[in-house]
Parts: structure tokens; sequence; C-alpha cells
């Protein structure tokens, strides 16, 4: 086609100007990459649940709503586990601990454990609420009673104490605002935001941002270490301990991915090339390329995220493959005596119409994920593509410039037979292009029965979203969700919002009555792997104050059957001076608030809990109110929505992209559908070996389908520009395979080998989806390699020799 020529001469022209004028290009390269560079320390983490979804998700909204009316659930959970937590010892450490919390951690709402459990008691006429250690027990017979009163008080149970005693806990509440007004200072609520703090909450402050939450949970576990001890040990669970275990596993894995990324491609670009330019100047453009790519987050006002930590070593992986076909091509022109400017020109003419095709399929793929319901797959879709193409452009621009600089000549030792004779690599991907093209049919005939085979478990696939089995099994934050889960009834909350739309609605006694009844029944159910063992809300503090204004009465543990009643025992424990009701209820005494505390589990198995859940608000509490989920649980069961939808969106934009691409670039519609089958065979065959083995796809390996398609399109371009060439002038199949296996085709290995290896890195990974995603997309890697020197040479022949065959065919009958 003439697009291609003209497109193969302009390059030809850029690569001559490039190499002429390589100063100016080098300085004007590495001022945009210096100028990019120096957003690098903008650079933001986010690891929290929510931060799954995107900021104007309704449910984030929602939750950010909640959370500004009544504090933080993503707090961090200390469970300790003793013989006898009421012992002197135990004691005197738990006090020591709560001390220090309240002392060194920042932006604290507040510290909560048995230190400081409320306690409300009648004594004459007067309702006392007190802590349950305001006297501190000196004597065997003081800790006894305050033993008894404790595992008696229903409010502490599962909430600060396990049933049997044998668990405690201390809860650390971070402020939901970044802002601490003095109240000394007439004007501090006309300041500007403190710096790196987030948006303006309804609170009037500004919300705590990731870096000050960070800041919070490095403090809590700094001072959990300080204070960890045989026979005293401190176990860190919760929505905030999550966020920081994440937050630590993705600072080493990045680093280390990328480093064995570097290394690895070092080794084989040494292998290939047997030349140190060859090795460094690959790795100096595409460490160039991802400092400029990382640099764009927060510049589009991006954050780093699961699971766009494999950003770094993922950009250098893929990034390298233009660099590697342009080298490769240069040398061979270098060994066949041309010129250095020559051998430039050449590999530009030969190569760049394939590189560039390949970054943009790769681009496009991956540019599927731009319109995910998943914020860090969003930044995924958004920073990926524009990584791919800086690296294009950078192999276009820079490599040329340098080669030009640094004078690169022929490698003298190579001797005059080096430019004809075939390396033992060469030699074998030709002799497997010659086995598919003798035994084309049944290359192809076994490749459909695999295929079939693959799509049987393709149906099998489930979906899931465990951030708890993303840790291994001996890790501490796993460990201690165990334990909470396990002693404890659970470490995650669902909350349910209930407004009356009135003011004052909350002061209905029958209400509080239902909740009551819908606490008994959701106490008792179980579905599946989830159950909730605790439930809070307004009703369990009115039965609290009511038993307390009649002699301590456990008989008196009830709501009240009054109005005006409930009204003035709220009124009453208000002016004990306690603020705890601003957990439970809005100033207005409008919209409460029911918690439930549930295990830890796949997010698979909340939807038919939330549904159940639902269903018995519903019921109980009928259409005068208007109910509301939040928390955690619906967040985590929202992004395993996400995750379907997700995947079937950038599935379809990736395979309609490439196949786009791939048509334009071979000029037939029905070369190039037919070019896509061997990009989707090893797709088809490792999401169907996940679905035979059971392995659910999450927010990790879901990428695998578009990511992998992507690059797999990469060897097909280069086979079929190749083939397609050498196919035009001389017009044999046969030549055309083993020609083009015999020049581009150790590039495609080498660059198969990169990319797989560039994937298998993350088996080092801490978390467990990381860690099959790398398994899958190698595997992808090398399937889709061995499709393109097998499965494509048999199905270009095949096609090319059909359409003669009709075309003699037609000749006859007219």
């Amino acid at each position: 086609m003439a697009w291609r020529e003209d497109v193969r001469r302009g390059i030809e022209r850029w690569m001559a100007f490039t190499f002429d004028y390589p100063w100016r290009v080098i300085l004007v390269v590495l001022v945009a990459v210096a100028g990019l560079a120096s957003q690098l320390p903008n650079v933001r983490m986010e690891t929290r649940v929510e931060s799954f979804l995107h900021a104007d998700d309704p449910l984030r909204v929602g939750y950010e709503a909640f959370r500004d009316e009544f504090g933080r659930d993503d707090t961090v959970l200390l469970t300790l586990e003793a013989p006898d937590v009421f012992a002197a010892d135990f004691l005197e450490r738990l006090r020591a601990l709560h001390r220090d919390l309240e002392q060194r951690v920042p932006y604290l709402e507040e510290v909560t454990s048995l230190v400081n459990a409320r306690e409300t008691r009648g004594e004459d006429d007067a309702l006392i609420v007190g802590e349950l250690l305001e006297d501190w027990p000196e004597t065997d017979a003081e800790r006894e009673a305050v033993r008894r009163r404790a595992l008696a008080n229903r409010l502490y149970r599962n909430l600060l104490l396990s049933e049997d005693g044998g668990v405690t806990v201390v809860v650390v509440e971070p402020s939901a605002f970044a802002d601490v007004v003095d109240v000394d200072d007439a004007l501090a609520g006309f300041g500007e935001p403190a710096e790196g703090a987030g948006e303006a909450g309804e609170g009037g402050g500004s919300t705590l941002s990731e870096e000050q939450n960070a800041q919070v949970l490095v403090a809590v576990a700094e001072v959990v270490a300080d204070h960890q001890a045989p026979g005293f040990r401190i176990h860190a669970t919760g929505a905030g301990a999550l966020a920081n275990e994440l937050q630590i596993m993705m600072q080493r894995d990045m680093a280390l991915f990328t480093l064995l990324a570097v290394a690895s491609i070092a080794l084989f670009l040494g292998l290939l090339f047997r030349r140190l330019s060859g090795v460094f100047l690959p790795l100096l453009v595409v460490i160039l390329s991802l400092l400029s790519s990382i640099a764009l987050i927060p510049i589009l006002g991006h954050s780093l995220g699961l699971p766009t930590q494999i950003l770094p070593s993922f950009l250098v992986a893929i990034g390298v493959g233009g660099a590697v076909h342009l080298m490769a091509i240069f040398y061979q022109g270098l060994r066949a005596g041309m010129d250095p400017r020559a051998a430039v020109v050449h590999a530009g003419g030969h190569s760049g119409l394939a590189i560039m095709m390949t970054s943009f399929t790769t681009a496009g793929a991956l540019v599927s994920f731009a319109w995910s319901d998943l914020a860090p797959v969003e930044t995924l879709g958004v920073v990926a593509p524009l990584g791919v193409l800086i690296a294009l452009v950078l192999t276009l621009t820079l490599l040329p410039a340098l080669i030009s600089a640094l004078r690169i000549r022929a490698d003298r030792s190579s001797g005059a037979a080096a430019a004809t004779d075939l390396a033992p690599s060469q030699r074998l991907l030709v002799r497997c292009g010659v086995f598919a093209l003798d035994h084309r049919a049944a290359v192809l005939v076994v490749s459909a029965a695999l295929l079939v085979v693959g799509a049987l478990g393709v149906a099998q696939i489930r979906f899931g979203h465990a951030p708890l089995e993303w840790f291994p099994e001996e890790h501490r934050f796993r460990v201690a969700t165990g334990l909470a889960d396990e002693r404890l009834g659970g470490s995650l909350n669902l909350e349910v919002l209930v407004d009356t739309g009135v003011e004052n609605g909350m002061h209905d006694p029958e209400l509080h009555q239902r909740f009551d009844l819908l606490r008994e029944r959701i106490e008792s159910i179980e579905v599946g792997t989830v159950r909730s063992a605790k439930s809070i809300s307004l009703a369990d503090t009115l039965k609290e104050i009511h038993q307390a204004l009649n002699e301590n009465q456990p008989a008196f543990y009830v709501v009240p059957d009054d109005e005006r009643l409930v009204a003035q025992e709220l009124l009453l424990f208000e002016n004990t001076g306690s603020d705890d009701l601003t957990d439970v209820v809005d100033p207005r005494f409008q919209i409460g608030r029911f918690s439930l505390r549930a295990p830890m589990v796949d997010a698979y198995d909340y939807a038919p809990y939330l549904e159940r859940v639902g269903e018995d608000f519903t019921q109980i509490l009928g259409d005068d109110v208007e109910v509301t989920f939040t928390g955690l649980m619906p967040i985590l069961g929202n992004t395993l929505y996400a995750v379907m939808t997700s995947m079937a969106t950038s599935y379809t934009i990736a395979f309609g992209v490439i196949a786009l691409l791939m048509i334009v670039l071979i000029g037939d519609w029905r070369l190039g559908l037919a070019a896509m089958i061997p990009n989707l065979a090893p797709i088809i065959l490792v999401l169907g070996a996940m679905g035979w083995a059971g392995r659910p796809l999450d927010t990790f390996t879901m990428l695998v389908g578009s990511i992998a398609i992507g690059l797999a399109v990469d060897d097909t371009i280069h086979f079929m520009n190749g083939f397609r060439r050498t196919l035009d002038e001389t017009g044999d199949p046969r030549r055309a395979v083993t020609e083009t296996l015999a020049t581009t085709g150790q590039a495609l290995l080498i660059t198969s080998l990169v990319l797989t290896t560039g994937f298998a890195i993350y088996t080092f990974a801490t978390m467990e989806p990381l860690f099959y995603f790398g398994v899958v997309t190698a595997a992808a890697i090398t399937l889709a390699f061995v499709a393109d020197i097998l499965i494509a040479p048999a199905l270009m022949t095949l096609l090319v020799e059909a359409r003669r065959s009709r075309s003699v065919l037609a000749e006859e009958i007219r």
C-alpha cells in the first residue's frame, strides 16, 4: 500500500535528521525529560479500601459524607490476647500503650480501650457516665470486680472484649479532618488549609490527606513496636492497618520489580548484542521514558495505588521492545558493510513502521482501561499508554542521536561471514516456521482443539476481591485479622444510616424497639461465610441509660416506651458531658447510625449478605424511613462489581482497537482478522486455565487479557510486517516466512523473553494476586510467541494459497 511506503520514507528521513544533528536532539530530549521528572516528588500513593472507586462514585461520595458526619470507620484495631486481660501487669501495660498512642499519634480523633471504656450507671437519682477504669484497681478484689462488670457489660462484648474475656481491643480512630481548630484563636477558622491536607469536608476542616493518614499509621506502628513484649503481643488489624500494610508492600515490591526488570533486560540485551552499546542505549532510552511517564501521574491528577504499582517495571519491560528491534536491524546493517548513518536509516525503514504500529496497538490495548470503574485501573489506562508513546518517541528520536554521538561502528571481530551466517537461535526459529508450513493442517487442528478446551475453562471463571487473601498466610496482618474475626466476630464494618426525615425523629421509641429487633435477627443469621457478631445503634445507648436510671436493674435494659422519656434520658446523657451520642446520631436527631461488624472475607460473599440484611431492614423498619448502606463492606462489594464491568469494557475496546489497526497495517480485512487468532489464542488458553484451576479473576488478574493482547500483537505485527513485505517482493509465502523469522525472528525472541521475564518477576511479590498476575501474563506472552512462530506461518500461508486458488478458479471460469 502506498501509505506504508510514504511512512517508511518519512521515518528514514527523520532517522537521518536525528543522526545528523545528534547533540541538538539530545539536549532537547534531556531538557524535556528533566522538566517532567521535576514532578516525581509529587507522586502520591493511595491504598485505602475506598481508593479503588472514583472520587465521584456515588457510593464513595456517600461514604465520605458519612465519615464527615460520624467520623472514621477505617480504624486500626489493636487486638491483645492473654490468659488474663485483667491481671495487674497486663492492665498496667495496656494503660501505658493507651497513653502512648494518645501522646504520639498525630491527627487522632480518639483511642478507646478498657482503660477509658464508657461505663454508665445510676447512683441515687443521678446518671453517672464514667470510665470502667476511672478508679484504677489496686487489689485483686478490685480487679475481680472490674472483670465482672466488664464481662457483664453488653456494650463491650465483641467490641472491646471477646465473649470469653481472653482478647481485648484498642481502637485507634484517626480524625476525619486535618485542621485542628484552637478555641483560643478567634481567627483559626479563617486560615489556609495545612499543606498537604485534603479537600474541605462538611465539618468545615480539610479532610485528612493520604500523606497525613500515613503519618497516623506509621506512628501507630512505632508505638506498637515499642510495646511488643512476651505475654503482651499486639496484633494490628482493621481497614486502617490494611492500608498501611498494603503501602509497605507496594513500596517494597515496586523497588524490587523495577530493579529486577532492569537487570533482566540488561542480561538479555547482553546475550543478544554482545556489545556495551547494545545494552546501554536501549536501557537509557527506557529509563528516561519511565521517569517521564511516572511524572505524568501527579501532573494528570492521579496517584499510585493497587494495582498501578506494576507501572514502573511494566513500562520498563514493554518500553524496551522498539529499541531492541531498531538496534538489531542496525547491527545487521553494520555487519553487512553499511556505514553507521546508512545502517540507522536502513533500520528505521525496515522496522520503524512496525515499531510505531506495535506502540499504537499496545497503547490502544492499555487505553481500554481508561474507562474503568476502578480508579487505579483508570490511572493505568491513562498513564501506561502515554508511557508507551513516550518510549516510541525516544526510540525514534534519542536512540539514533545517541548512536551518532557515540560514533558506533561495526564490530571488527565479527568477520566477513557474519553478515550472512545465521545464529543458532535464528536457525531454530526458521526450522519452527518450516515445520509449521509442512504440517500446517495438523498445527491448526491441534490449536483449535486447545482453544475449545480453553473456552470451556473460560466459562467457569468466577470473580473475587479478597484483600485479606492478598497477604501470605503467616503475614502479621492476616494473622491479626484472623484472630479478630475468630474471637471478636469481625474486623470490617457495615454502616447503615436510617433517616427519619424529621428533626428529633430518633426520639421515637418504636423505631428503637425495631432497631433492637433488627440486632437480634441480624446477629442470628449467617449467609455463606458472613455473620455479624456485633451491632451498635442508639437503641443500645438508650437501654444502657434506662437501666442506669432504674437502679441498674437488668430488667430495665430495654428501650423506654414513651417518646418524651426517650428525649429526657438522651438529654440527661448529653448533660453528663459525654459526646458519645455523636457516634450514633446526628445533632438534629434525624439520622441514626446502625453499625455492624463482620469478618473480612471475599467481597463475592458480601453481595448475598447485604441483600439479606437489606430485606430485614425493609421488613422491620418499613417505608417510613430512608435506609442507606455505606461503610467498607458495600465499598468492597461495589469494587468487585467494578472489576466485572471494567473487564468487559476493556476487553471489548482492546480487541476492537487492535483488530482495526491490524487490518490497516496488513491492508486486507480478512488477513487482518485472521492475524488476530494468534493473539487471542494465548488469552483464551490462560484464562481457561484459571477457570479450570478455580482461580478467580480479581483486580489484578482481570488486567491480563487487555495487557496480553496488547503485547502479543507486537510480535504478530513484526512478523506480519516482514511476511507481507517479502511476500510482495517474491510472491512466495514459504520464503516470506523463513526470511521473516531469519531477520526479525531473533528480535521477536528476545523481546518475548524480556516481556516474559518482566512479568515473571512479579512471582517475587508479597501479594498473592500479583504473583498470579505475573504467572498468567508471562504464560500468555510465551504462548503468544509460540503462536507467532507456529500458528501465524501456518495460517497466513494457508490463507494466501486459498486466495490464489480462488483467483485461479475465477480466471478459469471467465
